[in-house]
């Protein structure tokens, strides 16, 4: 009997027929989704044994000379002008700010260098970010959605070169400024509210009609360049197939007739400075949005398609990809940036009140440790993401997965900071952060809505779909019109599958037993080889939950998108782990690192066993479940959250001057000007420097140092540093 016969006749044949007719064809749009950026280090995760050599090709990114005096030139300058702003607490008027970044250059931040731009890479975009979010959250979200999220990268990457030729080197001049447009109503009920009919003009030549209503740009002046992206109809199939095609992206010169613009009451107003003047900023509700253009009847060329006619399928998926690089590059630098200011606010206060009410306060070292490691962890995802955005890699998926726990980092170092500065109470010198830390939440929430598919489930689950090495080429075959060629095909692949899934179980299974004792890592990693060897046991059991549910393949349902929700954050976490590992090699494998290693990485394994336990346990098959509870988290192998030891570590960190406070938060204060800044670094100092003549007071049982100084135990000098130290601290905290 011949063995392949009989194995398609009566096994493959009856799975491909029941296949077939449950697995609802991909839309275009899935398709835009699947053809969108690259797969990167989530495709080794999901793998279930990723390739640690890999990870030597991840370099640290490093600033060039230009970079560098660009840094040093325009974005200091523009720093000080917020400083000053802030210090003379009044805002910077909308038209001054603009004038500024004209002059410095930064609408061709993006703008290669070929075109008359600055070329920067995307840690240069992101260091840019980062030192003007720490004098204002608020102007570095403008620069972040206008410029970050700006046409010149989409441009550079699926632009015609006439197109680039056209509108490049005027953006880097700023003889002209363009927005990517984004819609107030976009989802299943209310599509896209923008389309384009494909016509026959008076001259023979194709022409494109669009109208829309309500694509909102962001704030900053009116922009002569919107990408906008709309549903083509080609009734006559004059450019293509007759019928829908999609939804296609058009470079809309805004200057045409048809085309309205709704000017936000302040996209050009007042940009905030501090206190009252940030009560109107750009991140109210009423201005975030910016502009708003409306377009009836407006016509354009064929060729004003990005890409041309010959682009319209890949329109929208470089879209994605542009919007997903951008996202990995603003989110992360806005909240690095505040993260790590708020650490070393919060240590600074906690130090300066001394023994007193703050440092009793509930929980007050426990809040502290974990807002350290929260910074270590930020910070090594912005590096860890921006090293991969400067190598080529365009990860749709693993950027948004970043964005994902950062978005959970900094909600947490929020809710912490919060209760450390309210700790010193309502004075007015913490007024400047505690409205900083007010800002930011909302800044995010802004830059997420410019990338909107970047939390959509159904698309993040089509980004684990790309990874899989068979389930793709699988569905393929299903939508072949040729039931015997798609029948041979999917022979072919099926069983490949099965083998690997079952090897897939095996591996999670055995390093689970053996928390990953036995999985290959690379060598001479020191004291941190332990935990390479446990992101590879879960790596395995994430690659197991997939095989289950097989996101992008089965259709999003409310049953099912709870298990999704969390293999995604647990892939989510494991990433993070990974940058965190990843910048303790960068950084020079300093031993003082690492209790904030090790409170991400236990924090990370507590995480993600929650996350697949409840995964597990909500199985349609209950059994199922149960018994890969038992294969995957085994009784006695199960991760605690980071113990008491290791979080006051942390916080002892963040609380003692060294390289370890310096590496996590001392860039905070680099050629900073803003005077309560400056007041709290003084104070901190001061405190610092008198803490052996307090501690030796407190020895002598006296409780006010005057009393020592009565009685020759300490002498003038000593006495004038003890009266210093408490002059700023008074400064800092009440002035």
């Amino acid at each position: 009997m011949d063995w392949n016969a009989w194995r398609r006749r009566w096994l493959t044949e009856p799975l491909y027929r029941r296949a077939r007719n449950s697995v609802t064809p991909f839309t275009l749009f899935q398709h835009h989704v699947l053809s969108a950026g690259d797969v990167w280090w989530e495709s080794q995760l999901l793998s279930g044994r990723p390739d640690w050599a890999a990870l030597t090709y991840v370099r640290p990114a490093a600033l060039t000379t230009n970079e560098r005096a660009f840094l040093d030139g325009p974005v200091m300058r523009l720093c000080a002008r917020l400083e000053q702003a802030a210090n003379e607490d009044v805002g910077l008027a909308g038209t001054a700010l603009w004038s500024l970044l004209r002059e410095g250059g930064f609408e061709g931040m993006a703008v290669p260098v070929e075109y008359g731009g600055l070329g920067l890479s995307a840690w240069a975009q992101s260091e840019v970010l980062r030192q003007v979010a720490l004098r204002s959250i608020a102007t570095a979200y403008l620069l972040a959605a206008r410029f970050v999220f700006g046409p010149a990268d989409l441009l550079r990457q699926a632009g015609t070169p006439e197109q680039c030729a056209y509108w490049l080197p005027r953006m880097a001049e700023g003889r002209a400024c363009g927005a990517v447009a984004s819609f107030v109503v976009e989802n299943d009920i209310v599509p896209i509210q923008a389309t384009g009919v494909v016509l026959q003009g008076d001259a023979n030549e194709p022409v494109l009609r669009l109208n829309w209503s309500g694509a909102r740009h962001a704030p900053g002046p009116r922009p002569d360049l919107l990408v906008l992206p709309f549903r083509l109809h080609d009734p006559d199939g004059v450019v293509g197939p007759e019928g829908e095609r999609g939804v296609c992206v058009a470079l809309v010169d805004t200057s045409l007739p048809g085309v309205i613009h709704h000017r936000s009451g302040s996209c050009c107003g007042p940009i905030p400075g501090r206190h009252e003047s940030r009560r109107g900023d750009a991140l109210a509700p009423h201005s975030g949005r910016g502009g708003m253009f409306d377009g009836h009847d407006v016509e354009l060329p064929v060729s004003a398609l990005l890409g041309g006619s010959e682009g319209i399928e890949q329109g929208l998926a470089a879209m994605l990809s542009a919007q997903s690089v951008a996202k990995g590059i603003s989110l992360p630098a806005l909240s690095a940036a505040s993260v790590s200011l708020s650490a070393h606010a919060s240590s600074a206060v906690l130090r300066l009140q001394g023994d007193g009410t703050g440092c009793e306060m509930l929980g007050a070292r426990g809040r502290l440790g974990r807002l350290a490691a929260t910074t270590y962890r930020v910070e090594a995802g912005r590096r860890f993401l921006s090293a991969g955005l400067d190598l080529g890699y365009r990860p749709v998926l693993a950027a948004a997965l970043f964005d994902i726990n950062i978005f959970e980092d900094v909600r947490r170092a929020m809710a912490d900071s919060m209760d450390l500065l309210g700790g010193a109470g309502p004075t007015p010198a913490l007024t400047e952060w505690q409205e900083s830390l007010h800002e930011l939440l909302p800044a995010l929430f802004a830059l997420d809505a410019l990338a909107a598919q970047a939390r959509n489930t159904r698309v993040l689950a089509l980004g684990v779909l790309r990874t899989h090495p068979h389930l793709r080429q699988e569905l393929a075959a299903l939508e072949q019109s040729d039931s015997d060629a798609g029948c041979a095909e999917f022979d072919r692949l099926i069983w490949k599958h099965a083998v690997h899934a079952c090897a897939t179980v095996l591996r999670a299974t055995g390093r689970a037993c053996t928390r990953g004792g036995l999985s290959p890592v690379p060598r001479l990693l020191g004291p941190v080889t332990r935990h390479y060897r446990r992101v590879n046991r879960y790596a395995a059991a994430i690659a197991v939950v997939a095989e289950i549910l097989q996101p992008g393949a089965r259709p999003l349902h409310a049953r099912n998108e709870p298990g999704l929700e969390r293999l995604l954050r647990a892939l989510a976490v494991l990433m993070s782990l990974c940058a965190v590992l990843k910048r303790w090699q960068d950084d020079g494998r300093h031993d003082a690192d690492l209790p904030l290693v090790e409170w991400c990485a236990a924090d990370a394994y507590h995480t993600i066993e929650t996350l697949l336990g409840g995964m597990l346990e909500n199985l349609k098959w209950q059994s199922a479940g149960t018994l890969l509870k038992g294969l995957l988290l085994p009784p006695g192998t199960r991760a605690a959250p980071p113990d008491d030891t290791v979080t006051l570590a942390c916080a002892e960190l963040l609380l003692t001057p060294s390289d370890t406070r310096e590496r996590l938060v001392g860039t905070v204060w680099a050629n900073h000007g803003m005077r309560h800044l400056g007041a709290l670094e003084k104070a901190y100092e001061c405190v610092i420097n008198v803490h052996g003549l307090r501690e030796q007071i407190r020895q002598a049982g006296l409780k006010d140092w005057r009393l020592a100084h009565e009685h020759g135990g300490l002498t003038d000098a000593q006495a004038e540093a003890l009266e210093a130290a408490e002059a700023a601290v008074v400064a800092a905290l009440y002035h």
